[in-house]
């Protein structure tokens, strides 16, 4: 179980982020890198201090939150290093782990729910990447 976390969100995610903040069951350390209010921000500032801790192993991985999940995880996968995916289930967020080793989860506020937001998180957590030939190969093909 992973449990150094880097976790930040934009306005829209705001909300969603103290609720996971706030109700993860398990023993998490949470690096918070704002937002800390619901006010107007830019994304792309939030998703550097995240991806800078993963990759400075301050944190082990990192959870961004905006309101569709498709701008932080454009903004994350620009840095060398981070893998990130945008997700919006169990079975996904398993996969995307256990195939491309993931390190840097990102959610829309608008696309999950504190009914499932949890689950999706305790799986980013447990998974494993699978170290067979074949995911090794494909992953190693990203970084060019």
């Amino acid at each position: 179980m992973i449990l150094n976390l880097a976790i930040a969100s934009d306005h829209a995610g705001y909300n969603l982020k103290n609720y996971i903040v706030n109700n993860l069951k398990k023993e998490i350390n949470f690096k918070d890198f704002g937002t800390d209010s619901d006010e107007r921000c830019d994304f792309p500032d939030f998703t550097k201090e995240v991806c800078e801790s993963v990759l400075n192993n301050e944190s082990t991985r990192g959870l961004l939150i905006c309101g569709s999940g498709v701008g932080m995880s454009i903004a994350a996968n620009k840095y060398r290093g981070i893998r990130a995916a945008n997700v919006v289930d169990v079975e996904t967020t398993k996969q995307s782990v256990e195939h491309n080793d993931i390190n840097v989860l990102c959610l829309g506020s608008k696309n999950v729910n504190e009914k499932n937001v949890l689950d999706i998180i305790e799986i980013f957590l447990e998974a494993k990447f699978i170290q067979k030939e074949r995911y090794i190969r494909r992953i190693s093909k990203l970084e060019h």
